[in-house]
Parts: structure tokens; C-alpha cells; sequence
């Protein structure tokens, strides 16, 4: 009896950790390098939205680092200041005695880091992924990423660089987040590009851009593989002044 016992409950307790989740609260905003739309350098706006919204993951476009048009604030690292995340900023270009891309606050330390670097023809602004890897609370490990995509007219650069974060990220079974500034409407061929592998946790959401009145959706989360992540909720935050973009706000599950 004591035998059958001690099954029963080894299996039991089995099965309750196999049905843990870990839920994970991402945002994503493009913050106009702290510049408002009053045309005010104002980074305790953006850092606002964070503190409101206490999400683990932060994918942020448009950041500078020291640059001279921001009175040389490292902006990243101000806002991991002030919100008490860590940080990894993925540098895109150098700019005015700067640097100049996207960055990225988590609530978790961060195990390793890159900067991938997606293609651009000679001429269009350089464009990167910034990606982490973290272990999560039971030791799960997820990678997130940011990223800008291009913002021109050819449609084909940005095709070109979702088939190169699929192309990278297919490579891997580790469960993934991508956040970030698309700019391309959800019936785009680089958002399909990106479909291939990605699921938008954020396909029932409306416009993002402009942030006083939006009219089109540039902002988006997706996930990888699909199995893994239950989408639990998503939103736009109505913040109509700190960026030109609306922040986007989705709660997931890892399963």
C-alpha cells in the first residue's frame, strides 16, 4: 500500500510541473529617441508608461546613446535607472558623436547578448535585431528580441530583412519573442515574410502610428513556436504624447 502510495503522488506532483506555465508581460515602443510630440526631449515620459504598465520585457526602437541631439544621455541606461531593469542596447549606426538603434530592458539578468545585423542596400540606414537570451524563474530560457525594420519606401528591404530573422531564429527550439517597429501594415508581404515562422500575439490590435491619431499598425510581438506561448491578452496603451508610435502592451504564457 505504502508503494502504491508513493506512485500515486510522484506522478501527481509530475504532472503539476508539467502543467506550470510562466507568464511573461512584454511591451514594445518606439520612442522617438525621447522626443515627444510637443518636440521636447522628455525620457521620464517613456519611463511613465513603463513604471504603469510593469512589463518583463521591453523591446524599445529608436534609441540614442550619448548622442549630441540628446544632450548626451545614454537613454537606455537612464531608463533602467529609473525602472530598475537591465539592459542591452543593439547599435544600428553612429550618430552625432553616438550611437543610434534599439534596446532592450528586462526584468531578469541576461545570460548572453547579440546584435544581428539585417541587411540594407548601400545608401538606406543600417538596420539591426538586438537579442537576448534569459532564464527564466524554473529555468526555462527564452530569447528576445527588438528591431526596426526599414522605414523607406522599398518595400523589398524589408522583405529581405524579416527572411533574415526568420532565417535566423528557424535555427533554434528555444521559445522566442520578437517586438518592434515593422513598419509595414499586418496585410504586408513582410509581415507574411515574417509568418512563416512567427505567430502575431498582437493580430487583433489596431493602429499604432501616429500616436495623436493612428491610422496604421507599424508595431507588433510575435512568437515562436507557437505551441509553447498561450497569447493571454493584448492592448494598445493610449499614451498620445511621449512618442509618435503608441506603446503596445501583450501578456503571454510559456508553456
Amino acid at each position: 500500500m505504502k508503494k502504491m502510495l508513493l506512485i500515486t503522488v510522484v506522478c501527481f506532483t509530475g504532472f503539476t510541473l508539467f502543467a506550470q506555465t510562466q507568464k511573461v508581460k512584454v511591451l514594445t515602443y518606439n520612442i522617438h529617441h525621447g522626443e515627444n510630440l510637443k518636440g521636447v526631449l522628455d525620457l521620464q515620459g517613456i519611463a511613465n508608461v513603463i513604471l504603469a504598465t510593469n512589463p518583463d520585457f521591453v523591446a524599445l526602437q529608436e534609441v540614442d546613446s550619448v548622442t549630441e541631439r540628446t544632450k548626451k544621455t545614454d537613454q537606455l541606461q537612464e531608463l533602467a535607472s529609473i525602472t530598475g531593469m537591465y539592459t542591452y542596447f543593439a547599435k544600428s549606426m553612429d550618430l552625432e558623436g553616438g550611437g543610434y538603434g534599439t534596446g532592450i530592458l528586462s526584468r531578469f539578468p541576461i545570460t548572453s547578448s547579440i546584435t544581428l545585423p539585417l541587411p540594407a542596400t548601400k545608401g538606406n540606414e543600417p538596420r539591426v535585431a538586438g537579442i537576448i537570451t534569459v532564464k527564466m524563474p524554473g529555468d526555462s530560457l527564452i530569447q528576445f528580441a527588438t528591431t526596426h525594420l526599414d522605414a523607406g519606401n522599398n518595400a523589398a528591404e524589408r522583405i529581405t530583412q524579416a527572411t533574415a530573422l526568420v532565417d535566423y531564429f528557424k535555427q533554434f527550439t528555444t521559445p522566442v519573442i520578437i517586438a518592434g517597429d515593422f513598419n509595414a501594415i499586418p496585410a504586408s508581404k513582410e509581415i507574411t515574410a515574417l509568418k512563416q515562422l512567427f505567430t502575431d500575439a498582437t493580430s487583433q490590435m489596431g493602429p499604432t502610428f501616429p500616436a495623436d491619431a493612428p491610422k496604421v499598425k507599424l508595431d507588433y510581438i510575435m512568437i515562436h513556436p507557437k505551441h509553447r506561448w498561450n497569447i493571454t491578452s493584448a492592448r494598445i496603451i493610449e499614451e498620445t504624447v511621449a512618442s509618435d508610435h503608441r506603446p503596445m502592451l501583450c501578456e503571454l504564457e510559456l508553456k
